[in-house]
C-alpha cells in the first residue's frame, strides 16, 4: 500500500519536473528568438532575408516596421521625428537643391532615424527579456523544489520497498 502511494507521488513529481523543464526550454527559445530579432534590427533596417530566416519573429518585424513608419511621420512633440526630419530637409534644400545631394541627405536621415527607433525598440525588448528572466528564475526555483521532492520520494520509496521485502537467511 505504501509503495503505491510513493509510486503515485513519484509519477506526479516526475511529470512536474518534466513540465517545468519544458517551460524553461520554451523561455530559453523565446530569449534566443528575441536576441536574433534584436541583432537583426540593430542597424535600423530589416531585410526580407532577415524576416525569412527568422519566421518566429514575424510579428515583431511587422510591429517594428509599422512603428518606424509611424515614428517618421509623427511630430517630435508627439514622440516621433517628423519635425526634425522636415527641418533638416528644408535646410538641405536651401543649401543645395541638387537631386543627388537631397537623396543622399534623405538616405542619411532615414538611416539615423531608423537607428534611433531601433534603439528605443530594443529598450522594449529588454523589458520583455527582463520579464522572461524573472519567469525563468521562478521556474528554476520551482524546478529545484520539485527535484528535491522527487529525490525524497524516491528515497522513501526505496526504504518502503526494502522494509516490505522479506529477508531470508539462506537455505539450510
Amino acid at each position: 500500500m505504501g509503495y503505491a502511494l510513493f509510486a503515485n507521488r513519484k509519477i506526479f513529481y516526475t511529470n512536474l519536473v518534466f513540465s517545468l523543464q519544458s517551460k524553461l526550454d520554451n523561455i530559453m527559445q523565446q530569449k534566443q528568438s528575441l536576441l536574433n530579432f534584436s541583432a537583426n534590427i540593430a542597424d535600423g533596417k530589416v531585410t526580407i532575408e532577415e524576416i525569412a530566416n527568422d519566421p518566429t519573429n514575424y510579428n515583431n518585424y511587422t510591429n517594428f516596421l509599422l512603428g518606424i513608419d509611424s515614428y517618421i511621420v509623427t511630430a517630435d512633440d508627439e514622440g516621433g521625428a517628423a519635425t526634425t526630419i522636415g527641418e533638416i530637409g528644408a535646410m538641405a534644400t536651401e543649401y543645395n537643391s541638387d537631386e543627388e545631394y537631397l537623396a543622399s541627405i534623405a538616405e542619411m536621415l532615414n538611416q539615423s532615424v531608423s537607428e534611433e527607433f531601433a534603439q528605443s525598440f530594443n529598450k522594449k525588448l529588454e523589458a520583455v527579456e527582463n520579464q522572461l528572466d524573472m519567469q525563468q528564475k521562478k521556474i528554476e526555483s520551482q524546478l529545484s523544489a520539485a527535484q528535491s521532492q522527487l529525490q525524497a520520494v524516491e528515497e522513501a520509496e526505496g526504504q518502503a520497498i526494502e522494509k516490505a521485502t522479506p529477508k531470508y537467511n539462506g537455505v539450510g
